[in-house]
């Protein structure tokens, strides 16, 4: 394969403390034209270490270590890097799972889903989407919220304000549609997705959020309710 074409593909990073289980999803992958498998690995210093060195723009991480804090693994490799994670896992573990998507990953697929499953969720999460069901988003933002509530940052409320118009627009649709799919809310503002996609862009840099979930939690916090009646009640003030 030559360098133009590498350089075309998605680099991928696989972080899995089984090693037969790194070598089934790496063979799975490769098989898709898409995407490169720059490194695994098996530790948290190897994941570090493969992160800084390789860039890689998609990671998929088991994050159950036998003697590492996988979750901890979450944020360390956020700080070092704006590779996107998608949690693969056989944990069933609810609250674990919860805190990986709170700690930063974009999505969680189980190792008992289907191969095509995942790529689907691969595809999505490297457009920038979250992949989770719609249970699990709900106890996540009201974990978050409920976390957050107390907390009064004023340099928030100063970032809400650079928002053009149509900025905040699409911040009070993404807090009225929030398990609507882009599409679907591009249609509910008559432009297209392609389009929300660039507002949105522009709005994770004003407020220094990095996806949807944390505008969600952002905007429910921070931004003042203007019709009450038509609005996810979130704050103690809004009851």
């Amino acid at each position: 394969m030559n360098s133009a074409v590498k350089n075309n593909l998605i680099k991928v990073l696989l972080i899995d403390s089984q090693r037969i289980t790194l070598w089934g999803v790496n063979e799975l992958i490769s098989r898709d034209p898409r995407y490169l498998i720059c490194a695994t690995a098996v530790t948290h210093d190897e994941a570090i270490e493969s992160t800084r060195h390789h860039k890689p723009q998609l990671i998929l991480l088991e994050p159950h270590f036998d003697d590492e804090d996988g979750l901890k693994l979450i944020s360390d490799l956020l700080q070092i890097s704006n590779s996107k994670i998608l949690i693969l896992t056989s944990s069933r573990n609810g609250r674990l799972l919860d805190q990986a998507i709170v700690n930063g990953a974009r999505g969680i697929v189980s190792k008992n889903e289907s191969p095509e499953t995942l790529l689907k969720a691969m595809e999505k999460i490297h457009q920038g989407e979250m992949w989770l069901n719609r249970d699990a988003t709900s106890r996540i933002l009201e974990q978050v919220t409920r976390l957050e509530k107390n907390n009064e940052i004023t340099p928030q409320q100063k970032a809400l304000s650079l928002l053009t118009p149509k900025e905040e627009e699409v911040t009070r649709a993404i807090q009225l549609h929030s398990r609507n799919t882009l599409r679907e809310i591009a249609g509910n503002l008559h432009i297209s997705e392609h389009t929300l996609r660039n507002h949105l862009a522009s709005i994770y840099e004003k407020v220094g959020v990095r996806n949807r979930l944390e505008l969600y939690v952002f905007c429910g916090k921070h931004q003042k309710t203007i019709d009450p009646e038509n609005h996810p009640k979130r704050r103690a003030t809004d009851l």
